[in-house]
């Protein structure tokens, strides 16, 4: 009887504890939030409105905005009897210039309508067949939190090209006429450098954020905001990248894993999105190495040469490698401020020298000049170098001092043509003469002067994800039996989970000295990563990451170690 008797106990016991185990991990616990994948949605868009084409040049079909993310840009959709060419005139805004552009020939007609006005009814004219139609089409007002131009100079300059920028933390990538009306911009988080592609295509970084001052790689879109290929690199994308003859991508990254960080360069195959070449500094360059210790912010590559060029902010330095084999060929620094083991390397001086300091966004003139932003006594200057390649010296031939001490970054048009971008400020320089400048209400990061059209045709093609953020680095494991719940965790640190097609997106806001990991069990698994790491300085900051899809999958509870606390936030997410 008595055996009975705790057999029952037993089962009670082990029911009680499964009850628990069940509330604890099944029905305490919710899902985090899912983001729609960025590529399916636009398909499903396309199937829509391009299912039917049967529309007349009387009565087109127009879609504005059709991404949902280019909210002044269009798509005019038509047929003719017969192969044709189509020409769009979007009407100049109180006597501006018109923008013009027309189409290869065509019988089904997708005309991509870009440089409407914001808050206006665009007269849009469609010639196509002998007949001529005009249209309106009514665009929305800009955000109230967009960068507006606050001041203009422009000497009664006109172009019929336009200055897209990126924004140095918070914006929107845009374009401004030399009006300074805005023509085009991107609902998106897009930081960083902005490209024209050889196929017309622009590049930009991905508007997910690895971490804070870094991508999770790069998108390749056109002006509708349609995305046609998207690159996800390990170690993530940040300050600029180059279009290589071959079409490949090389960028600046970093190696995840180690101490130092902006010290990698890779080279990303435009097909498949694999890394075809690592141009690791800390293994090329001498020296000691810590944290920052390099700083890339801008490369170059030299076809007559094969070889790159690189600009390290706070190495203090420009440094150029043999692209086949890495080698180093020279480096512009100041002796005095870079190791011994430099000497071998160091192009000697022609005549008087400003020597890089702080350097940023080099830019080749032609084959042995080159122009970049440096800081002299406080202010920033645009230098340009001529290197003696035989008698390995290098010769100062310019110095323009700039208007302020921000950082700074530049175009190369011609050589004697130029685009600044400092702080709030786009300047336009010819033959040292400023020709406009603008001034708008945010910081900007970079401006590329670029038209509107530049011979990229409209496309049906299903966009492509290429690449992989790898696996991510995990540190030790805790113990989950002491996790305490406290639901206004969440709001306190003010954490934000979501899960997109690249893995678990983590956020909140801490004390710099706070220690933080998440940690994510299945009961079977477990594994913990470093959200930060404590800092020896006062205040707060906002930190963030992705925990990769590599490499994991199944379904997953989430907490939150702080300062050895452990927090159960009773949420889970599935990685497939």
């Amino acid at each position: 009887m008595k055996k009975i008797i705790a057999k029952y106990v037993l089962l009670i016991v082990v029911t009680f504890a499964a009850s628990i185990f069940i509330y604890e991990y099944i029905m305490a616990n919710k899902p985090i939030d899912t983001e729609t994948d960025l590529l399916y949605a636009q398909t499903q868009s396309e199937r829509q409105y391009l299912s039917n084409t049967n529309y007349t040049i009387d009565n087109p079909n127009v879609i504005l905005n059709p991404y949902g993310n280019s909210p002044l840009s269009a798509l005019i959709v038509f047929q003719t009897k017969d192969l044709t060419t189509s020409t769009v005139t979007i009407k100049g805004k109180g006597g501006a210039e018109d923008l013009t552009h027309t189409f290869t020939p065509t019988k089904v007609h997708i005309l991509p309508i870009y440089g409407l006005y914001a808050g206006y009814d665009n007269k849009v004219v469609i010639e196509a067949s002998g007949i001529r139609k005009e249209i309106t089409i009514t665009t929305s007002p800009l955000p109230d939190d967009f960068s507006k131009v606050t001041d203009l100079s422009n000497a009664d300059y006109e172009t019929d090209e336009f200055y897209f920028t990126t924004p140095e933390e918070i914006g929107y990538t845009a374009a401004y006429d030399s009006e300074g009306e805005v023509r085009w911009y991107l609902i998106g988080d897009y930081k960083w450098d902005i490209q024209r592609l050889n196929n017309g295509h622009i590049l930009l970084s991905s508007d997910k954020i690895l971490s804070k001052n870094y991508s999770v790689g790069l998108i390749e879109m056109d002006l509708l905001g349609k995305v046609y290929y998207e690159y996800a690199v390990p170690g993530g994308y940040h300050h600029d990248v180059y279009e290589l003859n071959n079409g490949n991508l090389l960028l600046a990254s970093n190696k995840y894993g180690r101490s130092t960080v902006e010290d990698v360069a890779v080279e990303i195959d435009r097909a498949t999105g694999n890394i075809v070449k690592e141009i690791d500094l800390y293994n090329i360059l001498p020296g000691d190495k810590k944290g920052n210790w390099f700083g890339i912010n801008s490369i170059n590559y030299d076809i007559n040469t094969n070889s790159i060029t690189i600009s390290g902010y706070n190495g203090n330095m420009i440094v150029n490698l043999d692209y086949p084999t890495l080698d180093i060929n020279w480096v512009i620094a100041d002796k005095d401020k870079v190791d011994d083991d430099y000497s071998q390397y160091l192009l000697k001086a022609d005549g008087d020298i400003d020597y890089p300091n702080n350097p940023e966004s080099i830019n080749l003139i032609s084959g042995n000049k080159m122009m970049l932003a440096s800081e002299i006594d406080g202010k920033k200057h645009l230098l340009t170098y001529q290197i003696d390649y035989s008698n390995r010296t290098v010769k100062q031939l310019d110095d323009y001092e700039l208007p302020s001490d921000e950082e700074t970054y530049l175009e190369i048009i011609g050589e004697d043509d130029y685009v600044i971008t400092q702080g709030h400020t786009i300047m336009e320089i010819q033959n040292n003469k400023k020709i406009i400048s603008m001034n708008v209400n945010s910081t900007l990061y970079n401006t590329k002067k670029m038209s509107l059209y530049a011979n990229d045709v409209y496309t049906g093609v299903q966009g492509v994800r290429l690449g992989s953020l790898g696996e991510s680095v995990t540190t030790k494991n805790y113990l989950l039996i002491s996790a305490k719940s406290d639901d206004s965790i969440l709001d306190e640190y003010k954490i934000s989970l979501y899960k997109d097609v690249f893995g678990l997106k983590v956020s909140g806001t801490f004390k710099k000295n706070d220690d933080v990991q998440i940690v994510l069990d299945n009961v079977l698994d477990k594994k913990t990563y470093i959200l930060q790491e404590p800092q020896d300085s006062n205040g707060k900051v906002t930190v963030s990451r992705y925990i990769s899809e590599d490499g994991i999958k199944g379904k997953y509870y989430i907490y939150l170690r702080i300062n050895g606390k452990i927090y159960k936030l009773h949420k889970y997410v599935n990685f497939y």
